[in-house]
């Protein structure tokens, strides 16, 4: 048997490992005494009896990066084949959230040390991603972050604006994501700052941005997993949706076996008793992914936050326009529509019927934003494009984007336009 202890910050929450063929998951019995205990996700019941298979698997490869990341993550620590359990044993001193996975009679380090980070350095770490991945650059620590984005854990000081690498498994406050190295999605980082700052100009509850120039352009988001209590870092417990659906990263799109949806998201989060405001926020957030359209909206960009009181809706994170790159597939489908284009009235009044939504008042909302929106992005790529150190090539970005949210809010004010006065007097019996 090979097993790691699960800590919730420096308290042990659990045990996860690997016997008899299949992976499990059992609570430690001190965490299942003490005030205030909280279960790893809603499938795994507070009780001292283990959970095993399939959905032990699903929770923990959530917690890790996927598909090209993953494989170059493995090939620099020399890890090519290894199992699920080994690669969290190499990554898994800060996880996502309040979690980190430690082998056996290891206890979590309490004091946290940081190192300044020279923006020099950071510069050649961005050009070396080739040959070492963002998330493995730092050799003082060990963290993973999910997605398949190429990036990197940091404490960042926004008043200073200097960059700090942990030292062991010390929280990191900040994530940091360059442009990608795909060649069809760039630039990125760009795209992902202003639809953030677009989407905090709608009131939508995201986490702070910044755009820092290395000289290379990088993206920077505030965590919303981490809190600054007397001068010390702590996590917050959190899971995404796949999570909270029970199944793995491989099925975050809706088309790959229709296992994640919309309406499969809102049914299970109506059985976490979400507060009443969180509703409308999600709606919300279907409402601005249509709009900027956002062609890679997932199960994994939705995920609640867990502490004793109980769960609400996290920050949004992961906002830019796809398919200002050519994607038009919905990644979670509005109604039985899989593409932007093929949206309507009637996809919004499918999606409200599955999810148990008012029609009338979602549909005055949706159009409430779409008129918001483009004098609120005018203000936004305004201010984006006086920023120091702007490219052409990110200049003609914000054009194409603007395009796009003007093409997409022309639809959505078009399907959400009340009807004629008369009209429904003077229709055919």
């Amino acid at each position: 048997m090979i097993r790691f202890q699960v800590w919730a910050s420096a308290r042990p929450m659990g045990w996860f490992g690997h016997a008899a063929g299949e992976f499990f998951f059992e609570y430690d019995a001190q965490w299942l005494t003490q005030p205030g205990a909280y279960p790893l996700a809603p499938q795994f019941a507070l009780t001292a009896q283990p959970v095993r298979g399939a959905l032990v698997r699903s929770f923990f490869e959530n917690l890790l990066p996927e598909g090209e990341v993953l494989d170059d993550v493995l090939a620099a620590l020399q890890l090519r084949g290894a199992s699920t359990l080994d690669i969290l044993g190499h990554l898994g001193k800060e996880l996502p959230g309040v979690l980190s996975l430690l082998p056996q009679g290891v206890v979590p380090q309490v004091q946290q040390n940081y190192r300044e980070l020279p923006l020099a350095e950071l510069s050649a770490r961005l050009t070396g991603r080739a040959a070492t991945p963002l998330l493995v650059s730092n050799t003082q620590a060990s963290m993973s972050l999910p997605g398949a984005q190429d990036k990197v854990g940091l404490r960042f000081d926004p008043k200073a604006r200097k960059l700090y690498d942990s030292i062991g498994a010390s929280p990191t406050t900040h994530i940091l994501k360059p442009d990608t190295r795909q060649p069809r999605y760039q630039p990125s980082a760009i795209n992902e700052y202003a639809c953030m700052k677009l989407a905090q100009a709608l009131k939508l509850p995201v986490p702070k941005v910044w755009l820092l120039r290395v000289p290379e352009a990088a993206y920077v988001v505030e965590r919303y997993d981490r809190e600054l209590m007397v001068g010390n870092i702590v996590s917050l417990h959190q899971f995404d949706g796949c999570q909270l659906l029970g199944h793995g990263p491989g099925c975050k799109y809706e088309r790959q076996g229709g296992l994640a949806s919309l309406p499969r998201l809102v049914h299970a989060l109506r059985e976490l008793r979400v507060r009443g405001s969180d509703w409308l926020q999600f709606q919300r957030w279907v409402m601005f992914n249509y709009l900027i359209g956002n062609a890679d909206a997932h199960a994994k960009n939705v995920s609640v936050l867990v502490d004793d009181k109980g769960y609400r809706l996290a920050p949004f994170y992961d906002l830019l326009c796809v398919r200002v790159y050519g994607d038009e597939g919905l990644a979670l489908f509005i109604g039985d529509e899989e593409t932007f284009d093929a949206v309507g009235a009637h996809s919004w009044e499918a999606l409200c019927a599955d999810c148990g939504f008012g029609f009338a008042p979602t549909l005055a909302e949706f159009r409430r934003m779409a008129l918001a929106l483009l004098p609120a992005w005018n203000k936004v790529q305004a201010s984006v494009a006086k920023e120091k150190g702007v490219t052409e090539a990110e200049l003609a970005m914000l054009a194409r984007m603007s395009a796009v949210f003007e093409r997409h809010v022309g639809h959505a004010l078009s399907m959400s336009a009340p009807a004629p006065r008369g009209a429904a007097l003077n229709a055919s019996p």
